[in-house]
């Protein structure tokens, strides 16, 4: 394997070499726990809006720190950043975690 290709499988997009506010699942995981206790989650305290969630297939949020649209799929159950380009960004974290609430809760509130 060349180092092309080690660096393709590390995941790591440009937008998390640039420090973002998300730049990790860990960071992703606590923004989605801030979203879930929100009573407004399109407030400015959350920086993700879930925009459409369809289950096992994608989830389209807006992060409001890059100020777009950010899609996170799923390829053979697992989750992928568009947007980034990775599999552990924040966006990923934030996905895995609605995703397991709306299996737990079987609906989803935006």
């Amino acid at each position: 394997m060349d180092r092309k290709d080690k660096i393709r499988l590390s995941g790591k997009s440009q937008l998390i070499e640039k420090e973002h506010e998300l730049s990790t699942l860990d960071l992703g995981t606590m923004e989605f726990m801030k979203w879930l206790m929100a009573e407004n989650r399109t407030s400015r305290d959350c920086l993700i809006v879930v925009k459409d969630f369809f289950e096992n297939k994608y989830v389209i949020l807006y992060d409001k720190c890059i100020s777009q649209s950010v899609i996170v799929g799923y390829r053979e159950s697992m989750p992928w950043c568009m947007t980034c380009d990775t599999d552990d960004c924040g966006h990923v974290g934030f996905a895995i975690c609605l995703k397991q609430h709306c299996d737990r809760n079987d609906q989803l509130i935006y």
